[in-house]
């Protein structure tokens, strides 16, 4: 492998990683709490200042970020379901082992 596969090969690996972590549930929810934020306070100046375009934009920034929260949220129990089950099988085949042992 040259110098240039050697770079391309690394940049890919880069790009996937960083890919994988903007996706993440914790990028996820990370980006769900300060949207949600954002829009509660936007909403609360809104309703202060009496600019109701201000608070239903707040109203609709605080929807979506609850929603990207929630998302992320979920994507972490589907993570926490596929370790038990990945260790519950490896517990399996342990036990299939033993038993072909004897």
């Amino acid at each position: 492998m040259n110098m240039d596969d050697r770079i391309d090969s690394a940049r890919a690996r880069a790009e996937q990683a960083a890919d994988q972590a903007a996706h993440s549930a914790s990028a996820d929810k990370a980006r769900g709490f300060a949207k949600e934020t954002v829009g509660k306070l936007k909403e609360k100046v809104g309703n202060v200042i009496g600019d109701r375009e201000m608070e239903l934009e707040g109203t609709v920034q605080r929807t979506e970020g609850k929603k990207d929260r929630i998302k992320g949220e979920i994507k972490e129990k589907i993570e926490d379901v596929a370790e038990y089950a990945k260790a519950g099988v490896e517990v399996i085949k342990e036990k299939l082992d033993e038993v072909r042992r004897k």
